[in-house]
């Protein structure tokens, strides 16, 4: 009898554990479930807040052009066969074309340059990434040779534009670019290309560390127009 109660005793408490253990795994279960799915509900949410701001930010952008294209057409309206006036309007469409506001076509060159591959023997993994130094080096050279415009990943670079890194990324007037990066500039395709591609210029000073070089010319470039606007806190 006592036996019995022991066997009885015994199999009741494998089966309270087994009832305990499948309880357990059952609210684990629940519980990452829960989890994937408030996960994937907060994903959507965010995919969808940016598509609304992405939707927002072209509208204004498509309502901005629009405007600026009445404003042109009003003005030639306006200036018609004044002779002041078509001076005044040249000089402020030149002006525009001088502070980047203005979309500008023309012969140059692209350069674009990306971060190398990193081999077993590397010392020095910062030789193979693209800085903002490098960046900025090149948008001066360029400048130095007469360029009339350039850009960086389409980021028309103003006189005010900053080129920093942030990590992995470079912001260039305050909008982050990844890598490669292209380099758009017009103007002399002979001297904007020399300023660049002689033996123990900067490209080639790059390409040693393992950066990834490429160079074409081109007879028509488009440099597209800065989006940002100008702020002016001292100037009067």
């Amino acid at each position: 009898m006592e036996n019995n109660i022991k066997k009885i005793s015994l199999l009741l408490g494998v089966m309270c554990f087994l009832l305990t253990v499948g309880i357990y795994i059952q609210i684990k279960t629940v519980n990452n479930s829960g989890t994937a799915v408030a996960k994937t509900n907060a994903e959507n949410e965010l995919r969808n807040k940016v598509l609304e701001m992405k939707e927002k930010y072209d509208n204004g952008y498509r309502q901005l052009e629009k405007k600026e294209q009445e404003l042109t057409k009003l003005i030639e309206d306006a200036t018609g066969d004044d002779e002041n006036a078509n001076q005044i309007s040249k000089e402020l469409n030149t002006l525009n074309s001088i502070l980047g506001l203005t979309k500008l076509e023309g012969p140059g060159i692209e350069i674009t340059i990306s971060d190398g591959e990193v081999s077993e023997n590397t010392l020095n993994v910062s030789y193979y990434i693209v800085h903002d130094e490098d960046l900025l080096f090149i948008v001066n050279a360029l400048f130095n040779a007469g360029a009339e415009a350039v850009s960086i990943n389409g980021e028309r670079i103003i006189n005010s534009t900053a080129i920093t890194c942030i990590g992995n990324v470079i912001k260039v007037n305050d909008e982050k670019l990844g890598n490669p990066y292209k380099i758009k500039a017009i103007g002399s395709k002979q001297r904007l290309e020399g300023s660049l591609t002689m033996t123990g210029g900067y490209l080639d000073i790059l390409e040693s560390r393992g950066v990834k070089v490429k160079v074409d010319t081109s007879d028509s470039l488009t440099v597209e127009k800065y989006n940002g606007i100008y702020k002016f806190e001292y100037a009067k």
